[in-house]
């Protein structure tokens, strides 16, 4: 890589059980996230300037996602058929790609993106993280355990990171934030 090609910072965001679940059970999304982690993230995305997420994601916040006046966010969804959700992509807002996680920062890079939002889901995360592409890890402890659910990641991963702050969000909710 050349040293002063542009590059896009991704950070992996993601709130979890303390057994380590992103979501409970055979549910899917974050209703088991406290409002202080919803207020946290929704702060903390003021900061970015795009998003990646898996197609399973995109389902479940979909409503709010086409119900959005924002154009501030480039809104990236990993789908291994992009052609099927077609008419649901709006150029520079949400946009559906099969490309690999290096292809698609390569692609954000080139567009001048430079802060992007890595939101999920298990397998999303999983890819980024065996291709050794996540920057950061801002971790959202909530004080549950589901015994079953979706993991954070699968597979045999082993990406060492350092934690760079700890943040109470609430009473029972801590934010852990690592770096490479």
């Amino acid at each position: 890589m050349f040293t002063n090609a542009p590059m896009t910072r991704l950070i992996l965001i993601a709130a979890q059980s303390l057994d380590g679940f992103i979501a409970k059970h055979d549910h899917s999304g974050t209703d088991f996230c406290s409002p202080e982690d919803r207020a946290f993230l929704a702060s903390a995305l003021k900061d970015f300037d795009s998003m990646i997420m898996g197609r399973a994601t995109f389902q479940t916040l979909q409503e709010r996602i086409s119900a959005s006046k924002s154009t501030r966010y480039l809104r990236k969804i990993m789908t291994r058929q992009p052609e099927r959700y077609a008419d649901l992509a709006k150029p520079d807002l949400i946009e559906f790609t099969n490309a690999s996680p290096a292809e698609i920062l390569a692609e954000l890079a080139a567009r001048g993106r430079q802060r992007c939002a890595l939101l999920g889901g298990g397998e999303t995360y999983s890819r980024f993280l065996d291709s050794g592409l996540v920057d950061e890890l801002w971790l959202t402890l909530e004080p549950l355990v589901f015994g079953s659910g979706t993991p954070l990641a699968t597979g045999r991963l082993e990406n060492r990171f350092r934690l760079a702050s700890m943040e109470t969000l609430g009473e029972n909710t801590i934010l852990l934030r690592y770096r490479k």
